[in-house]
């Protein structure tokens, strides 16, 4: 029975191809269209979460300092800086906090090389551990060790487009740059040893801004040698998974107010999982969004799959009263038609997958082309989407098929053999 139902509703599939065709347009393209945006959607949220990856992970807040404040109605200038020792403290007296970097605030410098070679890039004061916890490997060479900042060593280690631009093919190891004191008008410099090249992290997502072109000296060789001062510029702080953001940020403010004259207005911190927050708000907006042009265009598809069932029922009035006559049932003539729509919607779901496939890919080539900031955009279609794409057109395909296949189902075989088709 079950073999003869599902033949008898998809015979008219293939003899009607290209009315078949137009009636599972609709639902090929709105699920199609909903498929393609999720799998962008889940691309944007792979690219985001490695983009964080890159900055150290989500675990970890950077506090920053604030040169101008807002107090009894106008800005003032503070003199409240970060330290070292600040850094210390911190680590020290928050239970949740397991490291806190130290680094000197990202200076814009003239790099020189001894061919007379000339680039500006930002050069960074950091710790010996700053590689690890920021997951940044060293491609050739070493990174800092605990002697470099000790003796504030005047050696550098530069990022993956920094050694092509300066070096380019040739090894930059054991080079000397000059690195320029002054900002806008270096006329003093201070010699720097390369001694390490770090791998390739490409773009920043959000800013577009490459993560290659910075070059990183010891902590206290920045500070003495390029700064003049004692001050760091930020406090990237990691704490434990699972612990509340707001208290662990709250309990640093803390030891910030302790060591600053009780003020901590001087601090501004950004936290990762915040952009996350956000992230999600507009992923659960865009979804609203999505769900709704895609019922519209499932509904329009579903009533023209109505439609076509309709006048299949009609063009079939004669051999609905000659199978009645001989002994079919309402039940056998009602799943003839439910199975006649069911699989429009499901060959339209069938479709729409591929369709939804081929049109994210051919988006996300375009995006890249369009905005060149990165090697690819990741194209991520889930299975539970897919899954989800047929139950709905399963669902769609009994919805749109009850009224056709009741109306077959409820004919009278004497009108329906007298019937002209």
């Amino acid at each position: 029975m079950l073999h003869d139902v599902v033949t008898t509703g998809v015979a008219p599939l293939f003899q009607n191809k290209c009315r078949a065709g137009l009636s599972i347009l609709g639902i090929c393209i709105g699920i199609a269209s909903v498929l393609c945006m999720m799998a962008l959607g889940e691309g944007a949220k792979k690219l985001i979460a490695d983009d964080i990856d890159k900055l150290g992970g989500k675990n970890m807040f950077i506090f920053t300092t604030l040169h101008w404040i807002y107090k009894n109605g106008r800005f003032r200038w503070t003199p409240e800086r970060f330290t070292i020792k600040d850094a210390l403290a911190i680590e020290a007296e928050c239970p949740n906090i397991i490291s806190v970097l130290p680094t000197s605030e990202p200076v814009n410098r003239l790099i020189k090389t001894r061919r007379g070679d000339i680039k500006y890039s930002f050069v960074e004061g950091v710790t010996d551990i700053y590689a690890d916890w920021m997951r940044w490997e060293v491609q050739e060479g070493r990174f800092f060790s605990v002697s470099d900042l000790d003796k504030a060593t005047q050696v550098c280690v530069l990022g993956h487009q920094a050694a092509t631009d300066l070096f380019g093919t040739d090894s930059s190891l054991g080079q000397e740059l000059k690195f320029g004191i002054e900002r806008f008008n270096p006329s003093t410099f201070v010699r720097f040893r390369v001694i390490g090249v770090m791998v390739s992290r490409g773009r920043h997502f959000e800013s577009g801004t490459s993560l290659d072109d910075t070059i990183c000296v010891s902590l206290s060789s920045a500070l003495k040698r390029l700064d003049g001062t004692r001050h760091v510029g930020r406090l990237t702080v990691f704490f434990t998974p699972g612990a509340d953001v707001n208290e662990v940020i709250q309990s640093a403010r803390a030891v910030i107010r302790k060591r600053h004259r009780n003020t901590d207005a001087f601090a501004e911190h950004w936290t990762v999982k915040w952009t996350l927050k956000r992230m999600e708000h507009f992923e659960t907006v865009m979804k609203i969004g999505l769900v709704g042009i895609a019922s519209f265009s499932l509904f329009v598809g579903g009533i023209g799959i109505m439609n076509m069932c309709l006048v299949s029922v009609g063009e079939k009035t004669r051999e609905i009263g000659l199978r009645k006559s001989i002994g079919a049932k309402r039940i056998d003539i009602f799943y003839q038609f439910l199975t006649e729509s069911i699989c429009l919607c499901h060959c339209g779901a069938v479709l729409g997958i591929a369709g939804g496939w081929f049109a994210a890919h051919g988006m996300a080539r375009l995006a890249v082309r369009i905005v060149p900031i990165l090697p690819e955009w990741p194209v991520v279609l889930s299975w539970h989407w897919m899954l989800i794409s047929v139950i709905f057109s399963m669902f769609m395909g009994v919805s749109f098929g009850v009224y056709p296949a009741r109306r077959a189902a409820r004919m009278s075989p004497m009108d329906a053999l007298r019937a002209e088709n």
